[in-house]
């Protein structure tokens, strides 16, 4: 069976469909990291989330760089703007945003982890 080669228009666009699928889904994690990290009645409830929200994001990188061999850094960048930006907006408006600086921790540390996940990867495959 020959591999059907997919010129560079079909993987963008099916790599733009998942990650707007992943965006959402990753929306949806996030804020319920920012409802834990409320609930944790801790004495920095903003810090709390942030480290939640990067502990989340070496997961999702894992999975970004997984299942995206092409272009998982800029797909990371698409989810979190997708996720955190715009799904949010559509849904509540404006209230519907994180904070500017969780957000901005949040949505700067995913692609952080997505390069960094894949170096690894890279690192532990080449031994």
């Amino acid at each position: 069976m020959t591999k059907q080669i997919q010129s560079i228009p079909q993987l963008l666009i099916k790599h733009t469909l998942l990650w707007t699928v992943f965006g959402y889904c990753y929306q949806s994690a996030i804020s319920l990291l920012v409802k834990m990290a409320i609930d944790t009645q801790s004495e920095y409830p903003l810090i709390t989330a942030l480290i939640y929200g990067v502990g989340f994001n070496v997961l999702a990188a894992h999975l970004i760089t997984k299942y995206d061999k092409h272009w998982p850094v800029i797909g990371s960048v698409f989810i979190g703007c997708i996720g955190l930006l715009v799904v949010p907006f559509l849904l509540l408006g404006e209230s519907g945003l994180l904070t500017m600086p969780l957000l901005v921790g949040i949505l700067f540390s995913l692609p952080l982890c997505s390069y960094i996940v894949g170096l690894i990867k890279l690192k532990l495959s080449k031994n």
